[in-house]
């Protein structure tokens, strides 16, 4: 489907305005006015994140440096290599927020990140497995605090932000410079060259591509924006970075092979690995029948879209899309 767009021309010179400069005021409209935005690939809008309502007493802040999924190593590389601006955009939300519990968390697996920050935060070493790096599991795994069915992680006082997103916070706090860029793993066993790059919002794939070194040869798979188990996708490599885009994943046929589904042994292999503790084999049925209502009872609007279920299941039922379309349906009333 094809979109209105803005086509941006460079001049070569890559100079900044000269209306570009440090900002003053508060820092939520700081934030606002920047467009920065969660950076872990929900590009939820940070100022919003960071003005919970008044009757929400918010005690603690987690800084998420938890790759969200396999392949994607851009939150390491920030963590190694920009520390300091991910310390500066720690202090100034602390200090916005009020809040003197800040914990980073960190996969076991990353000891050189660890090890950057140890001396200088509270350091939460988890268990290399996903999605731990989804907001809420991250919550649970650090806090023991479970966010409620239908609620926010500020209903039980806890604010989390990405280290991207507080590094991006303090570039924008030195130079008033907005979100133009981001950091984006680019991937794959069909890429010559896998990187992490940083890229402008509205690159093409097929330039980032280009920068790997390019495809290897063989029948391409598909390209995927995002991660492997919940990224989608792309039609075309002529579609441009967002603020999302936390990867790009170049796959081999024999990869992208999607392989047909068979009908539910009732195993519950996909209950006992779900993140939300739900019921996806039965959220399935009712999605494939037209029964949302009945999906919608089970809790199908908690799902966060992880994939697990469908990766574990022995006859590769379709189970993260049907619910996704549940949802979907369930949206529409």
């Amino acid at each position: 489907a094809m979109a209105d767009s803005i086509v941006i021309e460079s001049d070569g010179k890559m100079e900044a305005h000269e209306d570009i400069k440090p900002p003053k005021g508060d820092l939520i409209s700081i934030i606002r006015e920047a467009g920065i935005v969660g950076l872990g690939g929900a590009a939820f809008p940070t100022h919003i994140k960071l003005s919970p309502p008044k009757d929400k007493k918010i005690d603690t802040l987690i800084i998420n440096g938890a790759e969200c999924e396999p392949y994607l190593t851009g939150d390491h590389r920030i963590i190694i290599e920009e520390a300091e601006l991910v310390l500066q955009g720690i202090n100034a939300v602390m200090k916005h927020l009020g809040v003197s519990n800040v914990y980073l968390g960190s996969e076991d697996n990353k000891r050189e990140a660890i090890d950057r920050f140890k001396s200088k935060l509270r350091i939460i070493e988890l268990k290399t497995k996903y999605p731990q790096g989804g907001e809420r599991q991250l919550i649970k795994a650090i806090t023991g605090r479970e966010v409620p069915s239908g609620g926010l992680p500020y209903d039980i006082g806890v604010v989390v932000l990405n280290v991207g997103t507080c590094a991006q916070i303090a570039k924008t706090l030195r130079t008033g410079m907005p979100l133009i860029e981001r950091v984006v793993t680019v991937t794959g066993k069909h890429l010559k060259e896998p990187k992490n790059l940083r890229t402008r919002i509205g690159t093409l794939f097929s330039d980032l591509i280009d920068q790997c070194g390019g495809m290897n040869k063989g029948e391409i798979g598909k390209v995927v924006a995002g991660g492997p188990m919940m990224g989608v996708a792309v039609p075309s490599l002529d579609v441009p970075i967002v603020k999302g885009t936390s990867g790009i994943l170049v796959m081999t046929e024999e990869e992208a092979r999607i392989p047909d589904a068979a009908p539910c042994i009732r195993c519950a292999k996909c209950v006992d690995i779900c993140p939300q503790y739900l019921l996806p084999n039965f959220l399935g049925d009712y999605s494939e029948h037209d029964r949302f209502d009945q999906a919608k009872k089970l809790g199908a609007m908690d799902c966060i879209e992880c994939g697990a279920c469908s990766y574990v299941c022995p006859t590769k039922r379709h189970l993260v899309q049907l619910i996704k379309l549940a949802k979907l349906e369930i949206l529409k009333k």
